[in-house]
């Protein structure tokens, strides 16, 4: 269970990262004034941040009580964002450390011992 308590509290702090940064830059793009196509893509982008972070708070309560479901649910979504956030900004768009090693630290942390709680609550069943 303690495994599940880790990788739950990863997942945890890797969403409230991604709520914090969600609403910090739809704030900021409220600042803006009028949102043009290319500021309302971005602020709907932002706006994927807070929701995903939202997500995986939720998720990350069901992963501390080493639900099954919440384990493949969340493996699979934090993966996709994190994942489409190493493709673009880190790799394409040059996105600095230590941000390019913050949220996706979090993410392997909270996926590897979600996994091994996962793996180690199947083989006592």
């Amino acid at each position: 269970m303690l495994y599940a308590k880790i990788g739950a509290t990863a997942y945890a702090l890797w969403s409230i990262l991604h709520i914090i940064l969600g609403v910090i830059r739809l704030a900021d793009r409220a600042a803006d004034g009028a949102l043009a196509e290319a500021t309302g893509r971005l602020a709907q982008g932002h706006w994927t941040l807070f929701y995903i972070g939202v997500f995986g708070l939720i998720a990350s309560y069901y992963n501390w009580k080493n639900n099954p479901i919440a384990y493949w649910v969340a493996a699979f979504i934090i993966s996709a964002e994190d994942i489409g956030f190493i493709l673009f900004p880190v790799i394409y768009g040059g996105t600095p450390f230590p941000a390019s090693v913050i949220g996706p630290g979090l993410w392997l942390a909270g996926l590897v011992f979600t996994t091994l709680a996962y793996n180690q609550s199947r083989s006592h069943a």
